[in-house]
């Protein structure tokens, strides 16, 4: 197989990011973009010179029989072009969260269903060397039975409030005031981390949050959510969206087991307090690892290999944040659904 003939629609920032990703790839041919803004497609252009720009994606599905969809528009627009991109025949990538809603969730997975297409949902994460590494524990019963998990999204994000974010093609409203759930935006990062630590889907969540420290969110700044999963272990993610002062590191990430702990970039082992330490520190990177995460899609398309995070497991990761918020707003445990290829 030649290279595998991409589209992108959405050319905000995270678009972009992803957009020069595809133009570096040998496994790539970014062919198109589409946005509804005309300023991000020209910027989106001059990183790629050869791809064809549109305005509507239908008509960019329609003329370009591409391989490849890659959505990267506002959290709560993710549905759509993912059904179309699947129904156009496209193996289709989209950001976390996957969606805003059940309902959403519930049309995504269907299509993806009824698809041999392949799906990843971007849970960047997964591909942080010490994320990878705590995963490798868990799986090889370093830490024995996972029974207690926890992990934050504490990020200052005053500057999404920025007036040169209302978009005057989708209502000419700022999508991260009006439609962002930190537990669900944020915090889906974390609990996608935690799902797959445990190996295990969350049945049942329970909440509580405010609006004191960033106000001018329609939804809660600050949200806290415990998760009880199939396998009975119990889970903590937060997400605030206006603290004072810089990201915890690591995420705040622990993960207790029978035999170990991880927490604060360690792995203790060992019985009690007399454990040994080890220092996983170092295997932490700044940033997101786009490259890794786009060549591992088109390597599973190429290669016919099942991705790391399809429409089902990212539907999972984001139906137990959704119904967290859900528990928050109604001060109400939650059940959780769970999808099923």
């Amino acid at each position: 197989m030649g290279a595998l003939k991409v589209g992108v629609v959405g050319c905000g920032h995270n678009g972009q990011a992803w957009a020069r990703g595809y133009q570096a790839s040998k496994r790539a041919e970014l062919a198109a973009i589409c946005d509804l803004w005309p300023e991000r497609r020209d910027e989106t252009k001059k990183l790629a010179p050869g791809a064809k720009a549109y305005a509507n994606l239908d008509e960019m599905l329609e003329k370009e029989h591409l391989d490849v969809l890659s959505v990267h528009t506002s959290d709560h627009l993710h549905a759509e072009p993912f059904v179309k991109g699947m129904e156009a025949g496209c193996h289709v990538l989209v950001e976390k969260p996957m969606g805003n809603t059940m309902e959403d969730l519930e049309r995504m997975t269907a299509v993806a269903r009824r698809s041999d297409r392949k799906t990843h949902v971007g849970h960047i994460l997964r591909f942080n060397p010490l994320f990878a590494e705590i995963k490798r524990l868990c799986a090889e019963g370093v830490l024995g039975e996972i029974f207690y998990l926890e992990a934050d999204y504490i990020h200052n994000l005053f500057g999404q409030a920025d007036p040169a974010r209302l978009n005057p093609f989708t209502g000419n409203v700022n999508w991260y005031l009006e439609h962002e759930i930190p537990i669900v935006g944020g915090g889906v990062h974390q609990l996608d981390l935690l799902r797959w630590y445990a190996d295990s889907n969350v049945v049942e969540v329970q909440g509580y949050g405010n609006s004191i420290a960033f106000p001018a969110m329609k939804n809660n700044d600050c949200m806290v959510a415990i998760f009880n999963f199939e396998s009975g272990a119990v889970a903590k993610v937060a997400a605030l969206y206006g603290p004072v002062g810089p990201r915890p590191p690591h995420c705040n990430m622990a993960v207790y087991g029978t035999r170990g702990t991880v927490r604060g970039g360690q792995l203790m082992v060992g019985e009690g307090h007399d454990a040994k330490v080890t220092d996983l520190a170092q295997k932490d990177i700044a940033g997101h690892p786009f490259e890794p995460q786009l060549e591992h899609f088109l390597e599973c398309i190429i290669e016919d290999k099942p991705t790391l995070v399809d429409a089902f497991s990212g539907a999972n990761s984001a139906a137990a944040t959704i119904m967290a918020a859900e528990a928050i707003r109604t001060g109400e445990k939650q059940r959780v659904p769970i999808f099923a290829p």
